[in-house]
């Protein structure tokens, strides 16, 4: 009996640990901008001009743009849905943008562009918050149904 019940609580507790692990290992991480680079704004700003060529996949996050001159990886755009609830349209593959981003050193030593702000035609979305850096829909689940898009003032209709 002691054996069983041994067992048991040997069992359960290798299910709460592999239970506690796997959201964190599935979702990129806490996903509240407290990373290890939880400030952009410690990177080099970076204003990047051209036209979208692929939008963020699953097998590779970074927006692509076209300058003229190169392909450039741009991170942190939020993803389509985040926009719409925010007011604004989402990026389409052949429209000219201009991106402020941040160049952002890891401590591996890999660096990728960071966006605050992502402008194209007539709007500009804000996506960082310019106080924190932090990315605003963090949380934004409130703000976002209510049409407000704090970080950046305003209030859509």
């Amino acid at each position: 009996m002691i054996k069983f019940k041994k067992l048991v609580f040997t069992v359960l507790s290798a299910m709460l640990v592999v239970a506690s692990v796997l959201p964190a290992a599935a979702g990129y991480g806490a996903g509240d901008g407290s990373g290890p680079m939880a400030s952009i704004f410690d990177g080099t700003p970076v204003t990047v001009n051209g036209v979208v060529s692929a939008l963020p996949s699953i097998d590779d996050r970074g927006l692509k743009v076209d300058t003229g001159e190169e392909i450039v990886a741009v991170y942190g755009i939020g993803s389509p849905v985040i926009w719409e609830r925010l007011g604004f349209m989402p990026l389409e593959v052949g429209e000219e943008v201009s991106i402020e981003a941040y160049e952002v050193t890891f401590s591996d030593d890999s660096s990728k562009l960071i966006a605050v702000t992502v402008t194209s035609g007539d709007q500009t979305v804000t996506l960082r918050d310019p106080e924190t850096g932090k990315p605003v829909w963090r949380g934004c689940q409130y703000r976002c149904r209510q049409g407000k898009n704090t970080a950046a003032g305003e209030h859509q209709e």
